[in-house]
This record gives structure tokens, C-alpha cells and sequence, in this order.
């Protein structure tokens, strides 16, 4: 079957690109050392991507967009099937992006340390990458929203950053949470963790809105 030596080239800048932002930084990393990593030359680069900035965004692209893809065709199953089931929407939200750790075909662990290093960019960078997530945060946090009503807004836009913090953590620090793991005799499994980060995470969305609302429902209680 031939082959697209464009398309090669340019898939090849991705990969050595992503390898070398995760191993030495972004910053670190030279377009010269990418295309040497690529066996392509510089002119490539600037072909295919414009810029080192242009060329970070696609890496992200490359991984980020199938993962968002497929949570958005899990919640549309949820939303169909089990509308306002609130593990199933987080559990749609968390586990494509935890899968990537045992995926070393859709980049696996360098692409969450890339996303740790990402805090590290210019805040124009990073807002230029969030813009990938934009569509997915709208439809989760209106999936939420009708899920738990007694949320107002602001306290609605704090739990979901909230969530996403609570996902991305064990994904940057993977290899530190899993050595700590192993310290209690314990082997990490992506599957348990993320029914364990779903139960948690559903835990805190559902929590009364404030004290004065959890002390509402325990008076409640013991009518």
C-alpha cells in the first residue's frame, strides 16, 4: 500500500515532537532536535505547522481530540439512556482521559506529562490548547446541572474544575501515586481507579450546596 510522504513527515514530527516536549520540556526542546529526532529537515517544521507554538498545538490535538470525542458519544449514550445519572456522566468525562495511561498507541504517559508540563507554558498557549475542551465542557456541565439542580452557577463552575483537578492529578503524577501504591503492597489498575475516582468524584458533585443546606437535609433526616 503506498503512502502520503507529506502525511508520513508530518506524523513523524508529531511523534519525535511529543517524545522530546515529554522528555526534556517544551521549552528545551529545539525545533532542530525535532526534526533530527524525525529525520526530516527544519524547513519541514514550518511547512507543515508554522511555528514551535503551532506545532505544540497540534500534539496536543492529535491526542486530545479523539479522547474528547469519545466522551462526548458516552454522554450522548447517557444522556439517551439513563438521563441524569450522575456516575455515568463522570465516568463518561474521566475514563478516556485515564485510559491514555495504558495506551502507549494514543501517546500514554507522554502525553500526561505533557499536560503537566503544559502549566508551565505562557498563559496565551495554554488558553489556545483549553480551547479543545470548550464544546466538552459545555455539555458536561449542563449534564451536571440537570443532574443537580440545587447547584447555583458559580458553585456548579467550581465542582467541575474541581473534577478535572481530581482527574489530572493521578494522570501528571502517575508515576509518583503508582510508586507510592506499591509502598502499601499496592499495583495500580486503571480500571479500579477509575471506578474508585468516579465514586469519589460523584461524592463531592452531590454534596449539599452549602453547610446551611447539609444541616437542612441531617434536620430533615430526623423528622
Amino acid at each position: 500500500m503506498s503512502t502520503n510522504p507529506e502525511s508520513d513527515t508530518r506524523e513523524r514530527l508529531l511523534d519525535a515532537a511529543e517524545k522530546l516536549f515529554a522528555a526534556n520540556g517544551i521549552g528545551a526542546t529545539s525545533l532542530r532536535a525535532v526534526t533530527a529526532e524525525a529525520k526530516a529537515n527544519l524547513a519541514s517544521i514550518h511547512y507543515h505547522f508554522g511555528s514551535k507554538d503551532a506545532l505544540l498545538f497540534e500534539v496536543f490535538a492529535r491526542r486530545i481530540k479523539p479522547v474528547n470525542a469519545r466522551r462526548l458519544t458516552l454522554l450522548g449514550a447517557v444522556e439517551r439512556d439513563t438521563p441524569g445519572d450522575l456516575s455515568a456522566i463522570v465516568r463518561a468525562f474521566v475514563s478516556p482521559a485515564l485510559e491514555l495511561l495504558s495506551r502507549p498507541e494514543m501517546g500514554g504517559r507522554n502525553v500526561t506529562v505533557l499536560i503537566g508540563r503544559l502549566y508551565t507554558e505562557p498563559m496565551q498557549i495554554r488558553l489556545e490548547i483549553l480551547t479543545m475542551f470548550e464544546e466538552v465542557a459545555t455539555r458536561f456541565t449542563a449534564a451536571i446541572s440537570a443532574s443537580l439542580p440545587h447547584l447555583d452557577p458559580v458553585e456548579l463552575f467550581w465542582r467541575f474544575h474541581f473534577m478535572v483537578g481530581s482527574m489530572a492529578f493521578p494522570m501528571v503524577a502517575g508515576d509518583i501515586v503508582e510508586a507510592r501504591a506499591r509502598q502499601i503492597g499496592e499495583v495500580s489498575d486503571v480500571d479500579k481507579n477509575i471506578d474508585r475516582l468516579v465514586r469519589f468524584i460523584s461524592g463531592g458533585l452531590a454534596a449539599p450546596a452549602t453547610e446551611d443546606d447539609a444541616v437542612s437535609k441531617e434536620d430533615q433526616g430526623e423528622d
